[in-house]
């Protein structure tokens, strides 16, 4: 047997053997290594690379897209947040925007609660009669007017308001009664010893002295009402007069617009200082009527320039100075509204006119539903409606019973029926509420 035979049996594997186990191993390797190395397996590995990196960019697309879409709908904030570990990070967070207190009180109430706050009514008496005590426990009137006939002294009009409050608590209105009056200043006032200015002279008459007493004398009667329980004037009149003898001749500041406009935004700032809720009337300007609508729907035949330049100036400086409630007139006034419908009825003069142009507001009130310039002209609850369509955020019923039911229950219906969005009553309801709110007229708790 040759060298060479007997080394290679020398070598022989034996199975298991030491030699075997080494072979493997080495087979083992040179196979993955192959694997590794082969077109196939680099083919594969390209592409699961490319498809990853492909599934990378439609994420950080689809994030950035999202992240440009909430920023420009302006609904995301990003916000500094803390962890349980307490490290720092910016957390993306979408916010919802929350009702206000108002439109949550506005959104528990129900229809007939909210068409309630929208009327101001008076009643006959000393006291609380059957007609007032129902309609503020049944029908949530939010608001009464005092004349002479429910007045007799200071004691029992204080005693008379702190009954009316309890009946509102009572009913579990969602704030305090308005309790509100005419005293003007003039020769229209329900007291003749409430104040010390209440016995001057016309305002308008008291030369260089004039501004300063028109404040003070708003500021005066606030507090002295306040004292009874009255916490709303109707006043100031913000009408220019047309001189002697005429309608607002006694009751207007001035027949002069500059002097006329200074005083009523004086006066509101007394007002408001005292936080009494004040009424600047009668929109858009009742001075040239040629009637008195408490007998008669007058007319105000003024061209628009003279409106805007005679009329319309101490209304404006009203709401600069931010009286929180304007009363509009029962007037045909048809350089502002050719159909002729009575300005307290007219969208384009409440709507149009008060709210959008001249951007009032606060709280848009009707002059006395009850006067002859609308009650010659159509029923009650007609004219209920259109008040309420045209704009008005309140109406005054002064005195009959039958007539404020009347009016109540025509709104009630057109809401119900469509003609009058609810929408709409709410807007009015929250105004209200925010304004009862302001001068501090919130929800009794006794």
């Amino acid at each position: 047997m040759s060298r060479k035979k007997k080394a290679d049996r020398g070598r022989e594997i034996t199975p298991g053997s030491r030699a075997d186990l080494r072979s493997k191993k080495k087979r083992r390797r040179s196979g993955k290594s192959g694997f590794f190395k082969s077109r196939t397996f680099l083919i594969a590995l390209a592409l699961v690379i490319i498809a990853a990196a492909a599934a990378a960019g439609i994420f950080i697309m689809r994030q950035n897209g999202a992240s440009a879409s909430q920023a420009d709908s302006g609904e995301i904030e990003v916000t500094g947040v803390t962890t349980q570990s307490g490290a720092d990070v910016n957390e993306v967070k979408v916010e919802t925007p929350l009702a206000s207190a108002t439109d949550q009180i506005v959104a528990s109430m129900s229809l007939e609660e909210k068409i309630g706050q929208m009327f101001m009514i008076g009643f006959e008496g000393p006291a609380p009669d059957a007609a007032i005590t129902s309609a503020i426990k049944e029908k949530h009137v939010g608001a009464v007017i005092l004349f002479t006939r429910n007045i007799s002294s200071n004691e029992q009009v204080a005693q008379l308001d702190t009954s009316l409050q309890a009946l509102a608590v009572e009913a579990g209105q969602p704030a305090k009664l308005m309790i509100a009056v005419d005293q003007e200043g003039g020769k229209t006032r329900r007291f003749e010893n409430i104040g010390p200015f209440y016995s001057q002279p016309m305002i308008g008459e008291m030369s260089d002295a004039a501004p300063d007493t028109a404040q003070q004398q708003a500021g005066s009667a606030a507090r002295d009402l306040k004292k009874i329980g009255i916490n709303t004037n109707l006043a100031p009149v913000a009408d220019v007069s047309s001189g002697w003898g005429t309608i607002m001749d006694g009751r207007s500041f001035s027949q002069d617009t500059a002097f006329a406009a200074e005083l009523t935004g004086r006066a509101v700032k007394g007002y408001n200082n005292a936080t009494t809720i004040s009424c600047a009337k009668h929109f858009p300007g009742h001075g040239s009527a040629d009637n008195d609508s408490e007998k008669a729907l007058p007319t105000v035949s003024s061209d628009l320039a003279t409106i805007q330049t005679t009329d319309l100036p101490p209304f404006q400086a009203a709401i600069a100075e931010g009286v929180p409630m304007i009363m509009v007139a029962h007037l045909i006034v048809p350089a502002l509204d050719a159909t002729e419908t009575p300005s307290s009825l007219s969208k384009p003069i409440v709507t149009d006119l008060l709210r959008t142009q001249m951007t009032f507001p606060g709280v848009i009130i009707t002059d006395d539903m009850e006067m002859g310039a609308i009650t010659e002209t159509g029923t009650m609850g007609s004219a209920a409606v259109a008040a309420v369509l045209a704009g008005n955020d309140m109406l005054i019923v002064a005195h009959t019973p039958s007539k404020q039911n009347e009016a109540y229950d025509a709104i009630l219906a057109a809401v119900k029926a469509g003609k009058i969005k609810e929408a709409d009553i709410d807007k009015s309801v929250a105004r209200i509420l925010d304004m009862k709110k302001k001068y501090r007229l919130e929800k009794s708790t006794s």
